[in-house]
């Protein structure tokens, strides 16, 4: 490794992937999608396209499997752009 390399402070290496933040991301959905902070567009775009999705007519009819794929892929998705109309000392839904 090169040196310059190892005299990087660790805090510029992107943040490690973890099980605990994706639950995290998948438990603080509900709460996101009922505080006043985050935008109604978002909100609606969010259920819009799940619903959409669930409900149009795919190649596996009568399995859920994909919609539900689909469905886990954008919770943390909205997730993550809801974080950011948060207020740094507010909790979700307040």
């Amino acid at each position: 490794m090169s040196a310059n390399r190892l005299n990087q402070p660790s805090s510029s290496r992107p943040p490690k992937r973890t099980w605990g933040r994706l639950w995290f991301l998948f438990r603080s959905a509900p709460a996101l999608l009922g505080s006043r902070y985050v935008p109604f567009k978002l909100k609606f775009f969010f259920v819009g396209a799940v619903f959409l999705y669930w409900v149009m007519p795919d190649l596996m009819p009568f399995m859920p499997i994909d919609d539900i794929v689909f469905t886990m892929v954008l919770i943390p998705w909205f997730s993550k752009q809801a974080k950011k109309y948060e207020p740094p000392n507010a909790s979700p839904g307040r």
